[in-house]
């Protein structure tokens, strides 16, 4: 390509589309816009094409040519662009970066994109294979475990773009969202979370895709054996999550399973096959059987330690969870008031259901339900939140959920519904304000997890003699 071109064509592969941007012109009156398209027609060559036209025009784009087309650009206009300073380094991107000074531009009238035909196989093919093989090495990124600290808080940058080589550890369900948008009214947007991984951090961060396009691809990626070299990727900081996540932004690229096999992809592979499969959701595993033996659990904690092992001092980046023995007192145990204390779960994945619905998203679930199961798709289960001090201060967190609940309530949750008032409280008074020897299993703040979650395994009511043997003066 050079400056002066006003009629180049060429057969490329489509890498990455951006959403359409429409408009009202002003002077015409009438709705046009604008879709861009980051082609490659090489290992080392990559540029963009921007195509204006009427709203019928880009979304006719948008609809015909897709991540993973091989297409002919026929008659474009070759424009100059000039290449990212280092006051750039912060600024927001608008579109992938090319790997030449110049970029495509097709206009309503002057030059157009046709899907090559796919008869052309000595074309098609070799063009396609660029899909799974990056422009910039693996070896060049950076892990998880550096850029934890890039965005520390609300003084972090308007914008960090990094380079990651990562593994799917975990998918949520696709969420829809409803966006006031000035000039379009409300729009409907698609959100898909996914934890990436890699050796230097476990734990894993969270990945955000809008783009709808990446989130049909998504669908394919399988948890432990998919990965991704994510190139130019946005970091920053939620205040949801408390920590820093990742997203997909309009000039980012990803390489799914990159090719060849390099040494990076080899380790990651082995250390992805072995890790612990994640889940977004706290409660979805409240199966007791998941839980370890309360005979097993020896190690005695205060409530001050246990946050100094959990988030504090003490904490130790090589273990999701610990167990610890409590002596305490129970002082919040509120299951006859305003608490919430009956949750419902799917009874196919045992995900958490907002208490509104019936039904669970998953659609592995929906088609199951459909195919071999009738009645209700939920059960009830026990999610109690109690709150459990002692003499160095007071655990807010404790849960006190499932089998478990159900077991030391002798009562099963959908009985205890049923329950009077007077029942319940009579009930409450049976834990609140007494001396227990409670065992616990503590899992840390994670990417899918923001808030500290401590599960009580099992708890025993102990007399004063018992408790002041064991109180722990230092």
């Amino acid at each position: 390509m050079h400056s002066t071109m006003t009629n180049f064509a060429t057969v490329a592969l489509i890498i990455a589309k951006s959403e359409p941007n429409v408009f009202l012109d002003k002077l015409s009156n009438e709705k046009r816009g604008v879709i861009s398209f980051t082609l490659r027609d090489s290992k080392r060559d990559i540029a963009n094409c921007k195509c204006w036209g009427p709203k019928a025009s880009v979304d006719e784009y948008n609809a015909m040519l897709q991540i993973g087309d091989v297409i002919d650009v026929i008659g474009a206009k070759v424009m100059a662009i000039m290449p990212p300073s280092f006051a750039d380094i912060g600024a927001p991107r608008y579109q992938p970066r090319g790997t030449l000074p110049f970029a495509l531009v097709i206009n309503e009238g002057q030059g157009f994109l046709i899907k090559h035909s796919s008869d052309d196989v000595a074309v098609v093919q070799p063009l396609s294979q660029l899909l799974h093989q990056s422009h910039k090495p693996t070896s060049a990124a950076l892990k998880l475990s550096d850029v934890r600290c890039v965005a520390p808080g609300a003084e972090q940058p308007p914008a960090v773009y990094i380079d990651l080589f990562v593994a799917v550890a975990s998918l949520r369900p696709v969420r829809e969202l409803k966006r006031k948008v000035a000039r379009n009214g409300n729009v409907l947007m698609h959100c898909l979370e996914l934890v990436v991984i890699d050796d230097s951090y476990p734990d894993g961060m969270v990945l955000t895709l809008w783009h709808l396009d990446w989130i049909k691809r998504a669908q394919y990626w399988q948890p432990r054996k998919t990965q991704l070299h994510l190139i130019d990727v946005r970091i920053s900081h939620s205040r949801f999550y408390g920590c820093p996540v990742l997203s997909h932004a309009s000039c980012t690229l990803i390489y799914e399973n990159p090719q060849p096999l390099s040494a990076e992809s080899q380790a990651l592979s082995t250390f992805a096959a072995t890790a612990p499969l994640k889940t977004f959701d706290i409660f979805a595993q409240t199966d007791m059987d998941s839980l370890p033996a309360a005979d097993q659990i020896q190690t005695q904690m205060t409530v001050r330690q246990i946050y100094a092992r959990a988030e504090g001092e003490l904490k130790d980046a090589t273990s999701e969870q610990f167990t610890s023995v409590l002596y305490g007192m129970v002082t919040k145990f509120d299951i006859d008031g305003f608490a919430m204390c009956i949750s419902k779960k799917c009874k196919a994945c045992h995900r958490l259901i907002p208490y509104s619905r019936n039904d669970c998203d998953n659609e592995h679930c929906l088609l199951e339900f459909s195919l071999h199961h009738s009645g209700a798709r939920f059960e009830h289960f026990f999610n109690i939140n109690i709150q459990l001090s002692d003499q160095t201060g007071t655990l807010l967190e404790a849960r006190l959920s499932g089998a478990v609940a159900e077991r030391l309530l002798a009562i099963k949750a959908d009985a205890f519904q049923l329950l009077p008032e007077r029942r319940k409280t009579d009930l409450k008074w049976r834990f609140l304000l007494k001396y227990f020897e409670i065992k616990l299993l503590v899992r840390k703040p994670a990417a899918m997890r923001k808030s500290l979650a401590v599960i009580v395994v099992d708890m025993e009511l102990i007399e004063l003699g018992r408790l002041i043997e064991k109180t722990v003066a230092f």
